[in-house]
């Protein structure tokens, strides 16, 4: 019987789906819909005055939050 081989942890990988990762290289929290992702985005506000943005991901398709940017 064959083993099976670990996974590799996941590497930062360049081009658009660097945003999909932390800068650690670990991939960022997801959550299943916005909804969730939003009252993450909120509890970081109340915790810790953080101000941070939900998103849809074009790699993985599920919802993170992150810094927002501005447009000024």
């Amino acid at each position: 019987m064959k083993r099976r081989r670990r996974p590799l942890p996941p590497t930062r990988p360049l081009g658009r789906v660097a945003s999909h990762f932390s800068r650690d290289g670990t991939p960022k929290n997801s959550y299943r819909t916005e909804s969730e992702a939003k009252s993450a985005a909120q509890l970081a506000w109340t915790l810790n005055g953080v101000d941070l943005n939900a998103y849809r991901c074009d790699y993985c398709f599920a919802w993170h939050i992150g810094k927002r940017f501005r447009d000024d």
